[in-house]
């Protein structure tokens, strides 16, 4: 699974984030779930919307998009037809920011 999270990250921490040229927070959460993974992925979605994620991508590696100057990746991994692992990972150059973005991602996705 950590060889899985790997490449997220790697795509978390390109782009805008590294504009700054000074290395960026990154606060990652790994929560087990009672639901599939689907239904995982459903409420994932619909939590980061709510909490005005902007250009929202989602495909087979995660969902991905930014939340004012943070980027964030979330991953629903299937562990049996009714288990899951979330996986929430938020970098930026602002500490309390990236802290802020990541405990409101995990504690809207139950």
């Amino acid at each position: 699974m950590i060889k899985k999270f790997i490449p997220i990250v790697l795509c978390l921490l390109s782009g805008s984030v590294l504009a700054e040229g000074k290395p960026p927070e990154l606060w990652s959460w790994f929560k087990d779930l009672n639901k599939s993974k689907e239904a995982c992925q459903i409420q994932s979605s619909y939590s980061l919307k709510v909490l005005g994620l902007e250009n929202q991508v989602e495909n087979e590696h995660g969902i991905y998009g930014n939340v004012r100057s943070n980027r964030v990746v979330v991953k629903c991994i299937g562990m049996s037809p009714n288990k899951s692992k979330l996986m929430v990972a938020v970098a930026g150059h602002n500490r309390d920011s990236v802290e802020l973005v990541r405990n409101k991602i995990i504690d809207s996705i139950k």
